[in-house]
């Protein structure tokens, strides 16, 4: 509290001095400066020439009265044409006034000239340089200004008063020799000089006076050309070789094999593309051979299918000495001889075809060395018109002999080329010393057609049997390892672009990450989930995708099951094919022996395995002991229900 007490009246000491301060300086101002001047009038005007008579009135010190004082001044302070004076005594610490009124002609109005409007306007207090507004008037003038004109011999600007320019640069811009101008004569197409002619030079006139040539248009009503000032073609023989009827052109569906126009399509009639677009179905192909094909009394000999060509999937009927509905046959023979086996295949839409294959048995002792064959190709898909190799090597042969899709006596090992313009198998059969009998082996090789413009062929072989041949059916066993082969073209039309595949494999197939290669290059793993995409593939060209796939070794016996692949890409349709994998036979494995005793024991092992299961789900499982329950109930009451029959049925009696 005392600390804010002093603090209040600090600064109330302060406020006090600071007030002091300013009274005191009000005061003492008067003293110090020792004069006041009040000035009345509209402004001061100085005039050191005249004198001016002032009263100063100050005060007596005994009387308090004024006593007047003359002096003069010098500076007087004008208002209007009166000239007010106001000048303070020196001699007394008091302030006494003189006024003194006269009339000075330094305080008439005066004028001054304006430079830069020349304007005349009114100066203060008479310091003006005219002594009226007239005179003012009659001497601010603009200075005349410099003016220039043009020498028409020299064409150079010179200075004068009554030049047309009034800068230099305008006339520069102005004096300039006259342009010899031309114009072009419309009857003679010839050039003359005239002042107010077109051109500025000879040359550009001549450049531009020809006479006017004749253009033509299309009429596109008629398609006749007619002559247009402003058409595209120069002569008429050239405006006719392009005034033709658009091209009405067409391509294919090959989803409905219907043909619809198209502004870029391949054909340019209906009938051209009617007689093209036919749905390509390959013809179907079928051969068979037996393994071993000369064999002893009681070995066991599979006589094998091999099929290419049609549609689905693949029905089979065996007859002659082999029965059943599977792509192969297994029996074995009691006594010596040749057997026939014949064999039939369906595709999915009913087309048929038929072959037959041999076997021999011998009487007497087995053959030591049984002769073997291995036939395979270069590139199991081509286009039309290329070629491929068909290699092959034998053992234990004396010579072999060709047939289906070639034919004539072969060496027991060698290499031909062939170029088939369709699908064709192509067999071998090569033939042993003595009672050895023969062996066969076949191959297909598949064409596309170079019309097409996006082909795709899919193809497969037994990497785990050791088999060089790619097919459409791939004999397998659970655990084989497969690899597929899928070819994918563009015809001859244009580049294909954005070309996507894909191959999902069924549940029975596994596929082995890191095998997939396009033309030799591994790529990604994307293959059999999302596509794997090939770019472009330019026109008569095409690439290769390899891949490979296990077997599940749960696989079901004797399964068969259809994998196929599809590719897509710009404005294309999408195409497909497919490979099927036959499970169940092992190539080589021809001895091995199927039956009865097998099939009782798989019966005995799922019959033990259900009643376990069965036993299981009544002895522990909450519902099934329920179950149990109501059967034992049932039971009771059919049993209390039978002994009351009895009895009663013996009361009766």
């Amino acid at each position: 509290m005392k600390l804010f007490n002093f603090l209040r009246v600090r600064n109330y000491l302060i406020s006090g001095l600071l007030i002091g301060s300013v009274l005191f300086s009000g005061l003492m101002a008067p003293i110090v400066t020792e004069a006041a001047i009040i000035v009345t009038g509209s402004g001061p005007v100085e005039d050191n020439t005249s004198t001016t008579h002032y009263e100063d009135h100050h005060e007596d010190d005994s009387h308090n009265s004024l006593n007047h004082i003359s002096t003069s001044a010098s500076h007087p302070l004008c208002h209007g044409d009166s000239c007010h004076i106001i000048y303070p005594t020196t001699t007394r610490p008091h302030i006494a006034y003189t006024t003194t009124t006269t009339t000075h002609p330094i305080c008439h109005t005066t004028y001054n000239c304006n430079t830069s409007t020349w304007q005349c306007v009114e100066a203060i207090c008479g310091t003006g340089q005219y002594s009226s507004y007239s005179d003012c008037i009659a001497n601010c003038k603009a200075p005349t200004p410099t003016r220039y004109a043009c020498n028409t011999n020299t064409w150079q600007c010179y200075q004068t008063s009554s030049g047309p320019y009034t800068s230099l640069s305008n006339c520069q811009a102005n004096c300039q020799p006259p342009i010899t101008r031309y114009s072009c004569n419309t009857n003679t197409w010839q050039c003359y000089q005239t002042p107010s002619g077109q051109y500025t030079s000879l040359s550009s006139c001549e450049s531009c006076c020809q006479p006017p040539i004749t253009r033509y248009s299309c009429n596109t009503n008629t398609w006749q050309c007619v002559v247009d000032n402003f058409g595209p073609y120069t002569s008429l023989s050239t405006c006719e070789s392009q005034c033709q009827p658009p091209i009405t052109r067409y391509s294919c569906n090959t989803n409905t094999w219907q043909c619809y126009q198209d502004a870029s399509g391949p054909y340019t009639s209906y009938s051209n593309c009617l007689n093209a677009c036919q749905q390509i179905i390959p013809s179907l192909s079928v051969s068979c051979y037996a393994s071993p094909s000369s064999a002893q009394i009681n070995q066991t000999i599979t006589f094998y299918s091999n099929v290419s060509g049609g549609i689905g999937n693949y029905s089979y009927y065996w007859s002659g000495v082999a029965s059943g509905y599977n792509s192969y046959y297994q029996r074995s023979f009691t006594s010596p001889g040749t057997y026939t086996a014949y064999l039939t295949v369906y595709d999915s839409q009913g087309r048929s075809a038929s072959t037959s294959c041999n076997a021999y048995i011998n009487g007497g002792s087995q053959c030591t060395n049984p002769p073997t064959i291995n036939l395979w190709a270069d590139k199991y898909i081509l286009r039309q018109g290329e070629t491929t190799y068909l290699r092959w090597t034998s053992s234990y042969t004396n010579y072999c002999v060709a047939s289906n899709g070639w034919s004539g006596t072969k060496s027991t090992s060698g290499i031909e080329t062939v170029s088939p313009t369709a699908n064709t198998t192509y067999t071998l059969t090569c033939y042993g010393y003595g009672s050895c009998g023969s062996t066969s082996q076949s191959i297909a090789i598949y064409t596309t057609s170079p019309g097409t413009n996006l082909n795709l062929t899919k193809l497969g072989r037994n990497l785990s049997g050791g088999s060089r041949i790619y097919s459409k059916v791939i004999q397998v066993v659970p655990g084989d390892i497969i690899e597929f082969h899928l070819t994918i073209s563009a015809g001859s039309n244009a580049d294909i672009h954005n070309v996507v595949i894909k191959d999902p494999l069924p549940a029975t197939l596994i596929y082995k990450p890191g095998t997939t290669k396009v033309d030799g290059i591994t790529q990604a793993d994307t293959l059999t989930t999302t596509g794997l995409s090939l770019g472009t593939i330019y026109r008569a060209t095409s690439k290769t995708i390899t891949f490979q796939a296990s077997t599940s070794a749960y696989s079901p016996t004797y399964l068969s099951q259809t994998n196929t692949a599809e590719a897509t890409a710009d404005n294309q349709n999408k195409v497909t094919d497919s490979a099927t994998i036959s499970y169940g036979l092992v190539a080589g494995a021809a001895t091995v022996k199927t039956g009865a005793g097998s099939s009782l024991l798989v019966s005995l092992i799922i019959s033990l395995i259900l009643s376990f299961v069965i036993w299981y789900y009544l002895k522990f499982n909450p519902n099934g002991r329920l179950v149990l329950a109501k059967i034992e109930s049932k039971t009771r009451d059919a049993y209390l229900a039978y002994s009351r029959y009895q009895i009663a049925h013996q009361n009766t009696k």
